[in-house]
């Protein structure tokens, strides 16, 4: 009967999205420390303050940048998973651009492991040939906010799903 519990409770724990993937295949909680770091880098604070109320913190530990200086140095010195940016972020200092040409310059096995979203009102949702075009993985319109645990997890699946034989074979853990 044990079993079935532990089963019971593995299902749970996937339905409701609080269960994470080993290298080995088997799933279990997220400790805090396995939490995917996420950097903010949105220009107006309701909308960052809309994406903190939103975002699942058991899967995601949000840090918020209001300097595109402080969030490149930031990407230097820790390891961030996750970048959301709104392309008018510190726009005296031209923030957005800046950020995305960070990113985009780190070597492929880094950039590869950095997850960039573009939130703005001007793309749409999931579009990927807009993605493209911009040099992120994601794009998420500004009015979708209110879905973001539920678009973020269709896309990190899609881009899990690109990479998963070169995850396999270079032994990398999906991200």
């Amino acid at each position: 009967m044990q079993v079935n519990q532990d089963v019971i409770a593995q299902l749970v724990a996937l339905l409701t999205g609080q269960a994470s993937r080993t290298a080995d295949g088997a799933t279990g909680s997220l400790a805090s420390w396995q939490r995917r770091q996420a950097l903010l880098c949105l220009a107006d604070s309701a909308q960052t303050q809309q994406v903190l109320d939103k975002l699942d913190h058991q899967l995601y530990a949000p840090t918020v940048c209001n300097e595109a200086s402080k969030a490149i140095e930031l990407m230097r010195d820790t390891q961030v998973d996750m970048v959301l940016l709104d392309p008018q972020f510190d726009s005296v200092n031209q923030g957005g651009i800046a950020i995305l040409r960070h990113v985009n310059s780190l070597p492929p096995k880094y950039r590869r492991r950095t997850y960039l979203v573009l939130i703005s009102p001007q793309v749409k949702t999931l579009d990927t040939y807009m993605a493209f075009l911009n040099g992120v993985n994601l794009t998420i319109n500004a009015a979708d906010i209110e879905t973001i645990n539920q678009i973020l997890d269709r896309s990190i699946r899609d881009f899990n799903e690109l990479y998963r034989c070169y995850n396999a074979a270079a032994g990398l853990s999906p991200f």
